[in-house]
C-alpha cells in the first residue's frame, strides 16, 4: 500500500478525533455549540452527531493506515462518517422529536457549526474520497494492467491508435 494512502488514513484519524472530541473539550476553551456548554457531559446529541461519526472516521482511517486489501473498506467507512457529520444535524430532529437547535447568525455560531459538523464532515469526505481514488489507482497499477483492451499485448498485435 502506498505511503499516500497511509498519510490520508492518518489525516482521517486526526480529523475524526477532532470531530469526536470537540463537543467534550471545546467548552473548556469557549468553543461551544448550542445550549450545552459544559465540557465532558455525555448527551444523546453529542454521541449521535459527533462521537459516533468521529469514531467511524477514526476506524476507517486506521484501516487505511494498516493497508492491505481492506483499505478501500476503511475509506468507505470514513466517507460514511463524514457524510453523517455533514447531514446528521439536519436529520437528527426527525427521529428525536426535536425542533432542532435554534442558533443565531453571528460569526461565532457559524464557526461552531463548521467545526462541529459541516466543516469536519466535508474534510473527512474529501480526504476519504481522495483515498478511494488513490486506492483504486494503486490497485490498478499493482495489477500490471496497462491497457483497457483485454487482448492488447498479445504477440503480433498492436493497440489501435486514435486520431
Amino acid at each position: 500500500m502506498s505511503a499516500k494512502i497511509r498519510v490520508l488514513g492518518i489525516a482521517l484519524v486526526l480529523v475524526g478525533a477532532f470531530g469526536a472530541l470537540v463537543p467534550f473539550v471545546g467548552p473548556l476553551f469557549g468553543y461551544t455549540m448550542g445550549s450545552n456548554t459544559e465540557p465532558w457531559v455525555i448527551t444523546e446529541l453529542r454521541v449521535t452527531l459527533q462521537l459516533i461519526p468521529g469514531l467511524v472516521a477514526i476506524l476507517g482511517g486506521s484501516i487505511m493506515v494498516a493497508g492491505g486489501s481492506r483499505a478501500r473498506l476503511g475509506a468507505v467507512l470514513a466517507l460514511l462518517g463524514g457524510i453523517w457529520f455533514t447531514v446528521g444535524m439536519e436529520i437528527w430532529p426527525a427521529w428525536s422529536g426535536s425542533d432542532g437547535m435554534m442558533m443565531g447568525a453571528n460569526w461565532r455560531t457559524i464557526a461552531s457549526s463548521l467545526g462541529y459538523h459541516d466543516g469536519t464532515g466535508v474534510v473527512i469526505i474529501v480526504v476519504a474520497a481522495y483515498g478511494l481514488g488513490a486506492i483504486s489507482a494503486h490497485s490498478h497499477s499493482s495489477s500490471g494492467v496497462t491497457s483497457s483492451r483485454p487482448d492488447a499485448g498479445r504477440s503480433g498485435e498492436r493497440e489501435p491508435t486514435r486520431a
